[in-house]
């Protein structure tokens, strides 16, 4: 197996495109244990040339410690509360650093744009932490139709309908 066509089947191009509803979890999941490791190697590599949040997101669903130092020092420089939510949610995957979940709740906190709450609540799910669902449950009478219907899906009422 050529490691940077899996690479390429994991990472597809930043774009609409290729990105609009992708998920690379049955490609992570059918790895076998050294090709994970090779692609863990490869995918830290590149997370160092360049900070692309679905690599930051696939080394925290493939729960790869070899990539805090990094993720850490990322989520240290960042400026933008929605990357902040996303590296903090996949740090959180790897080792359930609690203090990721206060990092996340103050990064939400100054969105403003409501695309970005709405996606930020399903990285807050993540946690499974009473004060994230708290902050999400705010949201599920909100006036904004859109705020109020993701954050009850967020929170999973659509099953309790």
């Amino acid at each position: 197996m050529n490691i940077e066509e899996v690479i390429a089947q994991i990472i597809p191009p930043n774009d609409y495109q290729h990105r609009n509803g992708f998920s690379n979890v049955q490609v992570i999941n059918r790895l076998t244990k050294k090709e994970r490791e090779l692609v863990e190697k490869a995918l830290i590599y590149k997370l160092i040339e360049n900070a692309d949040m679905l690599i930051v997101e696939t080394l925290g669903y493939m729960r790869s410690e070899k990539s805090l130092q990094i993720l850490n020092n990322i989520l240290e420089k960042c400026s933008d509360n929605m990357r902040k939510i996303i590296i903090a949610a996949s740090i959180f995957m790897i080792n359930r650093d609690n203090t990721m979940i206060n990092i996340s709740i103050d990064a939400f906190k100054h969105l403003d744009n409501i695309y970005q709450q709405i996606s930020a609540f399903y990285y807050l799910k993540t946690f499974e932490s009473a004060q994230t669902d708290s902050l999400i449950e705010k949201y599920t009478e909100h006036s904004n139709y859109l705020l109020s219907y993701n954050a009850k899906q967020a929170l999973g009422f659509h099953n309790r309908l």
